[in-house]
């Protein structure tokens, strides 16, 4: 009796270890596409991961980059960011909250101040971002249509790109994709930890950058409408959820205005001689023609466009899945909102491919799974597949690694001349226009001006105020604007005249000046 009872028990322990072994089985297959998603991801991004600040949008990445080893060297006040072109001034300046800064200063009090960790951090919120965009995409779709989704958004040049960059673009894609996860998980379930949770990301997002209180807040209601619909006005849990977005953007951005008033540094939110609201240009097909040629072949790399196109026009099937579509436009509205700016920056249509993806994976996993007779759909699919990654691979290779090749940065040549050659604490004077590319790369602060501003009269002032020396170069104006103008050339050369240069270097120039 008693072996019998042995018998049976060891019969149930090894039943449920059998079990147990079934549901680790079934859970690593079911996990099993999301984490090959996340080791190709890490696999196209390590590449050139410890690269100096160079390259495609140099400019953007060293005022980030800068703000951050400020406040390491400076005190981690996240309240008040530095850039390095305030001239003689601390450098507090206008702009967005600095949290990503803030973040990766923090890394370098534990490891030392190095661009492979503002690199890492960028890959890391990519990584979190697609899983978070897997889970969404399978709470509305399904697990093919995430899986095919989550591939485009890990293999799309311009996501590769951005998610290695020395800039917050990662960090606000991130908070962007969880914060609707979360609101979504909210209207299933009506917790409140989700609520918050939704909350604090999507009022990170609208921090870091302000466009999201549209692309974002419009789904978001939308999403509500659909639970609620006119009682959605009646809810206070999104009323509270509402004002304090509202409530944080609006304190910091006040704050943030003060410093401008004070230091008369800004980014040109809404201040200072940048124009980001030239609404004439909306109504110009230039306009439209050149985003919808810039997101066409850089961001969906040409072949990827057509899959976008057939994904938007297969049918829905229920209303949760048209805030898909109203994503999209609500992005769209933020470029018209913006124009100049999202003209100009490439950046501000990575938005646009967070629920762009997910039509290309509508299209993928429509097609590819339609029964012989739609034999012709599968071939095209499968061709465009393939030439988005070799269209991808080459956009990725020539446009932005080549550029950021040490050996062929005219920039960082020159910063490591302005290191040997100038004291570290001296304050310097950048022919670079709004780069501020070379004085980060060259551990500097200063004033940044056009090569026009090049007069004596201008020159003596900044000296007057503890500016050492007059640095840049024949070659290059910005760090992506090369230097053309003959008779400009001849005016910083009349300069140097009077002021010789200190380098043996026919390209670029250091020229001290005498004390004031």
């Amino acid at each position: 009796m008693v072996a019998k009872n042995r018998f049976a028990a060891i019969n149930h322990e090894l039943n449920k270890i059998s079990h147990m072994q079934n549901q680790s089985v079934k859970s690593t297959s079911n996990n099993s596409p999301l984490l090959f998603l996340l080791i190709l991801a890490i696999a196209l991004r390590v590449y050139n991961i410890n690269s100096p600040i160079i390259g495609i949008h140099s400019w953007r990445q060293s005022d980030t980059a800068a703000i951050a080893r400020n406040f390491y060297e400076n005190g981690f006040n996240l309240f008040y960011p530095q850039i390095d072109w305030g001239g003689n001034s601390p450098g507090y300046c206008e702009t967005e909250f600095p949290i990503y800064s803030f973040i990766v200063a923090l890394i370098y009090k534990l490891f030392g101040v190095s661009e492979f960790w503002g690199r890492l951090i960028s890959g890391i919120c990519f990584l979190v971002a697609l899983n978070f965009l897997y889970q969404l995409v399978v709470k509305i779709l399904n697990k093919k249509i995430a899986f095919w989704s989550c591939l485009f958004f890990v293999i799309l040049p311009l996501n590769v790109y951005y998610s290695r960059t020395f800039q917050p673009e990662s960090l606000l894609l991130m908070c962007s994709v969880i914060g609707i996860y979360y609101f979504i998980n909210w209207l299933d379930s009506e917790k409140q930890q989700d609520l918050i949770l939704s909350g604090s990301f999507v009022a990170l997002a609208c921090l870091i950058k302000v466009l999201p209180i549209i692309y974002l807040g419009i789904p978001l209601f939308y999403l509500a409408w659909t639970k609620y619909g006119i009682r959605v006005f009646s809810q206070i849990s999104l009323w509270i959820y509402s004002i304090l977005i509202l409530i944080s953007v609006a304190i910091w951005y006040y704050h943030a205005h003060q410093l401008f008033l004070e230091y008369g540094n800004t980014f040109g939110f809404w201040s200072g001689s940048t124009n980001r609201y030239n609404y004439n240009i909306v109504l110009t097909w230039n306009f439209w023609t050149q985003i919808l040629f810039r997101t066409a072949v850089r961001h969906f790399a040409i072949f990827g466009f057509p899959i976008f196109i057939l994904g938007l026009l297969i049918p829905k099937k229920t209303r949760q899945e048209y805030v898909l579509d109203i994503w999209l436009i609500s992005v769209i509205l933020t470029w018209i909102l913006v124009p100049v700016t999202s003209l100009v920056h490439e950046y501000y249509q990575l938005q646009f491919m967070l629920p762009g993806v997910v039509f290309m994976g509508k299209a993928c996993s429509h097609y590819l799974a339609k029964a012989t007779v739609q034999v012709n759909y599968k071939r095209a699919i499968v061709a465009c597949l393939c030439l988005t990654i070799a269209a991808g691979s080459v956009i990725y290779t020539i446009d932005y690694m080549f550029k950021e090749r040490i050996e062929k940065s005219a920039v960082f040549q020159l910063a490591q001349q302005v290191k040997q050659n100038t004291e570290p604490k001296s304050l310097i004077i950048a022919t670079t226009a709004s780069d501020p590319t070379l004085l980060y790369l060259s551990h500097r602060k200063g004033w940044l001006i056009n090569h026009s501003d090049v007069t004596e009269e201008y020159i003596l002032s900044r000296a007057k105020l503890g500016a050492k020396y007059l640095v840049g170069s024949f070659k290059f104006v910005e760090s992506y604007n090369l230097f053309v103008d003959d008779s400009q050339k001849q005016k910083v050369q009349n300069f140097l005249d009077k002021y010789p240069n200190i380098l043996k270097d026919s390209m670029n120039f250091i020229a001290k000046f005498p004390r004031v």
